[in-house]
């Protein structure tokens, strides 16, 4: 316990160290008491952009792990150093934020099957090898891997155990729940209490639906930062307006959640609604966060290419079918695949049906109703509880006419619907649409409690919000500790998330090497999920494969 407390904490340091870098060099904001939270939001982004660009060179093996951990270790110090007045705050930063952690962590499963699938076997790639041209062919869902395996393999370093890798995935939770109830409470000061509402709304949700390790992966991360993004636009953009600094910031955040995951590319759209708004935009683009912005999304989308020769994969129409890694039969199918199994492709009445035919024409919504929306419900039914009890607590409130509801909102609950209608039409899994919906049912019970005047400046809602979010925390900590109790003869008191394997033996799986030409091609996981294990790993026997090196760099393709 002693060892995985003490690697959290290590962790969680190093990640406001870089935040505390992007502040200072690009935003050109000092650390201080009220942006201690956001800074480490930001932290997460700058580590996760530093880790992609030096995998282009480098594997990011123990070296540079140990490297990039120093490194953060000394900037912090040096905050320390120059910020004495803040340091109790910036210490209590880490210390709650590590705690969340290792309640999270602590004899928990790791997110399956797609952590077993791809994300932890394209994390070894990383640790193992510099960047690979075509290595979507040893498994398409390499081209699905997310921003968040760099962060996780930052992690790969001589202090910790290489089990550390799970930890971003806990840290991002962790601050992601502090910043957004540090954010009501500001909100409230600053007499906001729309605002307040709905950071505390999501706030909830957050502690509804990822109490637990094996609740996240790729969709979680993602639809935390699309809070963020919610959070950002509330707070900072009155009737629209914007400032160079702010949108810089804005356009940050949404580049990593089109990196985070494929289905929230539309999000990168966003920024270029509010420059619209901006009075100097030839400014925006003398700043050194647009240049990092930049470098960014060409780093990401170069990586694509490389990988799988798709900006977007498996959008077809975002391939180069001249390049020898490219498998344009393969990318076809997925993209149909893909599509119909996010409509219920399992649960189809009608087989004789193919991918195609069910994706046309509604064929698909009969089956996804009768089964998956029926999931859906059952997710949102215990959040639609706490509104409805949330709702007759403030019945009982003082009453009075609010003044006009702020324009972000209904600006936050246009692209909510818009993104809503985007996933139905196309991928309608919860997990993919979860942040799209929450927010738009927010919206709506906002615009129910200002019609029916349930809100007001004598509304009592700082005492109101901490019963909740006492009431979440204590719920929290309860279903975490029953958790551990439960798993402790499970896990045979082995504390870390097992990233090896899925028997639960801790030890790194040993799979059949296929060769071509006396050249070691990949690791053969037949029946079995490759988890954390030597790389490249397949659970695909995979033909007419090849492989060549020029300069030190592998390359695959399909003959």
């Amino acid at each position: 316990m002693t060892s995985l407390l003490f690697n959290i904490v290590l962790t969680n340091s190093v990640i406001f160290s870089f935040g505390a870098m992007l502040s200072l060099f690009f935003f050109k904001e000092r650390v201080t008491k009220d942006n201690i939270s956001e800074i480490s939001i930001f932290g997460i982004i700058l580590l996760s952009i530093i880790t992609l660009f030096i995998n282009f060179f480098f594997p990011i093996n123990k070296i540079i792990g140990t490297v990039i951990l120093i490194l953060g270790l000394i900037f912090l110090t040096k905050i320390i150093i120059n910020n004495s007045n803040i340091n109790q705050k910036i210490f209590k930063n880490i210390f709650l934020s590590s705690i969340v952690c290792f309640l999270i962590l602590s004899y928990s499963n790791v997110y399956r099957p797609d952590a077993g699938l791809y994300h932890l076997p394209y994390i070894s790639i990383i640790n193992e090898n510099k960047i690979i041209a075509g290595v979507a062919n040893i498994n398409f869902r390499y081209a699905l891997a997310s921003i968040v395996q760099y962060l996780s393999a930052s992690q790969n370093n001589y202090i910790y155990s290489l089990e550390a890798i799970s930890i971003p995935l806990a840290s991002i939770f962790s601050f992601s729940i502090i910043f957004f109830i540090g954010e009501i409470f500001r909100n409230i000061k600053i007499k906001k209490d729309i605002n307040s509402l709905i950071i505390f709304l999501i706030s909830i949700f957050c502690f509804l639906s990822f109490g637990r390790f094996s609740n996240y992966g790729n969709d979680a991360v993602s639809h935390l930062y699309f809070f963020i993004l919610i959070v950002f636009i509330i707070n900072n953009y009155q009737n629209l307006r914007i400032s160079n600094l702010k949108l810089n910031k804005l356009s940050l955040i949404t580049i990593f959640l089109f990196t985070a995951k494929p289905f929230m590319s539309l999000i990168i759209l966003l920024p270029f609604l509010f420059f619209l708004s901006l009075k100097n935009k030839k400014e925006l683009f003398k700043t050194k966060l647009f240049y990092l912005n930049s470098i960014f999304l060409i780093l990401w989308l170069l990586k694509s290419i490389i990988i799988s020769g798709c900006i977007i994969y498996p959008i077809d129409k975002t391939c180069f079918k001249s390049l020898k890694i490219y498998d344009e039969e393969k990318t076809i199918i997925e993209a149909k695949s893909g599509e119909a199994w996010a409509k219920d492709w399992v649960n189809r009445e009608n087989v004789a049906l193919n991918f195609e035919e069910y994706n046309q024409n509604f064929n698909w919504v009969h089956t996804w109703k009768k089964v998956h929306l029926k999931k859906i419900i059952e997710k949102l039914l215990p959040y639609i509880v706490f509104l409805t009890i949330f709702l007759i607590v403030l019945i009982f409130q003082d009453k009075k006419i609010y003044k006009k509801l702020p324009s972000e909102i209904n600006f936050i609950f246009f692209i909510s619907i818009f993104l809503t209608l985007i996933w139905f039409l196309k991928f309608p899994l919860y997990r993919y649409g979860a942040s799209f919906i929450i927010i738009s049912i927010i919206c709506i019970f906002t615009y129910l409690i200002y019609y029916l005047k349930l809100i007001s400046k004598t509304t009592n809602l700082i005492k109101v919000f901490k019963i909740f979010i006492f009431i979440c925390i204590i719920a929290f900590m309860v279903k975490n500790f029953l958790r551990i109790n439960k798993n402790l003869t499970e896990f045979n008191n082995r504390i870390w998330p097992d990233i090896y394997s899925e028997s639960g033996n801790y030890e790194i799986n040993d799979f059949k090497l296929i060769k071509n030409n006396k050249k070691n091609l990949y690791y053969f996981s037949s029946g079995k999920l490759c988890m954390y294990s030597k790389s490249p790993c397949s659970n695909y026997d995979i033909k007419n494969l090849n492989k060549e090196i020029f300069y030190s760099y592998d390359f695959y393709w399909i003959d």
